[in-house]
C-alpha cells in the first residue's frame, strides 16, 4: 500500500510539473509589411497593364464608357509611393518553459495584406478644339496572404505580482501567395494575374517562401494563476524571393525588388494558458 501511495504521489507530481511547463495560446495583432514588396502591385510593370488595357474586350469596354473615345496609358500617371495597408494578424502559439524565466515557443500566424493604387489614361477626343490634354484615372487593388512560422526564445524579466517584462529573439519562416490583383476603370474590372494561366501573369511566380530573424520586446500581465497576456512588439528582417526568372526582372523594370533582408513589424497580443 505504501509503495502504491508513493508511486501515485510521484506520478501526480510529474504531471503537475508538465502542466506548469507547457503552455499554449492564441495571437491577434497587426502586421506592418515592407513597402518595397508592394511595388509589385503598383502599376509600374508597364507592359502588363498596357497589355491588359489593350486586350480587345477591355479596350472596347473602356472605349464605350468614355463615350466612344480612344485612349492610351499614361506612363507618368502611376503613384510614386505604393504601400501595404496594415493587415490583421491571427494565429496560435505553443511552447515550453525551460526555466521559470526562460521560455521557448512557436507562433503560427496568418495575415491578409491589401494594396490600393492607381493609374492614368490619356483620352483622345477629336471633337476637342483646344490643345489641352484630357486625363482619366483608374485604380488597382491587390490582396496577398502571408504565413509566418516564428520560433521564439524569450526571457521573462520579473517585475511585480502582476506585471513582468519580456525580451527575446526569433527565427522566422514565411510563405506568401497572391490572392487578387485587379485593375478597375469605373466599375469595369480587369484581372492582372491568374493562378490558372501563369503565362498571363505579370510574373509567373504567384507564391513563394522566405526566412528571417527578429527580436521580441513586450510586457506580460498575469490575470490569474493560469492565464497571462503578453503585448509584444516584434520587428524582424525578412528575405523573400518574389520573382523566378530573368525575364521577370526584365519585364518588371522598376517594380523588381532585389532579394535582400528588409525590415517588417508585428504588434501582437498573446493570450497564454500556462
Amino acid at each position: 500500500m505504501l509503495v502504491l501511495l508513493i508511486t501515485f504521489t510521484n506520478s501526480f507530481s510529474q504531471d503537475d510539473v508538465i502542466e506548469q511547463r507547457f503552455f499554449f495560446g492564441v495571437n491577434v495583432g497587426v502586421k506592418f509589411a515592407n513597402k518595397n514588396y508592394a511595388n509589385r502591385y503598383g502599376g509600374w510593370y508597364q507592359d502588363k497593364l498596357d497589355y491588359t488595357l489593350n486586350l480587345q474586350q477591355n479596350y472596347l469596354a473602356i472605349y464605350e464608357i468614355l463615350g466612344q473615345k480612344d485612349f492610351f496609358l499614361d506612363y507618368d500617371g502611376f503613384p510614386t509611393i505604393v504601400r501595404y495597408q496594415p493587415g490583421l494578424l491571427t494565429g496560435v502559439t505553443m511552447g515550453f518553459k525551460v526555466s521559470p524565466n526562460l521560455q521557448a515557443g512557436i507562433d503560427a500566424d496568418f495575415s491578409k495584406l491589401k494594396v490600393n493604387s492607381g493609374y492614368t489614361i490619356q483620352v483622345i477626343d477629336p471633337s476637342q478644339t483646344i490643345s489641352q490634354e484630357q486625363y482619366r484615372t483608374g485604380y488597382i487593388t491587390a490582396e496577398e496572404s502571408r504565413f509566418n512560422g516564428r520560433f521564439n526564445l524569450d526571457y521573462i524579466i520579473e517585475g511585480n505580482d502582476k506585471i513582468n517584462y519580456v525580451a527575446g529573439i526569433s527565427g522566422l519562416f514565411m510563405g506568401w501567395r497572391i490572392d487578387k490583383h485587379i485593375a478597375f476603370y469605373e466599375t469595369y474590372q480587369m484581372s492582372l494575374f491568374s493562378v490558372h494561366d501563369p503565362t498571363n501573369n505579370f510574373t509567373a511566380k504567384t507564391g513563394g517562401v522566405g526566412w528571417g530573424v527578429g527580436a521580441n520586446a513586450g510586457i506580460e500581465y498575469r490575470f490569474n494563476d493560469k492565464i497571462v497576456a503578453q503585448i509584444m512588439y516584434q520587428p524582424y528582417l525578412q528575405k523573400a524571393e518574389y520573382f523566378s526568372t530573368k525575364s521577370d526582372i526584365a519585364n518588371l523594370g522598376s517594380a523588381y525588388v532585389k532579394p535582400s533582408f528588409r525590415l517588417e513589424h508585428d504588434l501582437t497580443v498573446r493570450i497564454l494558458w500556462k
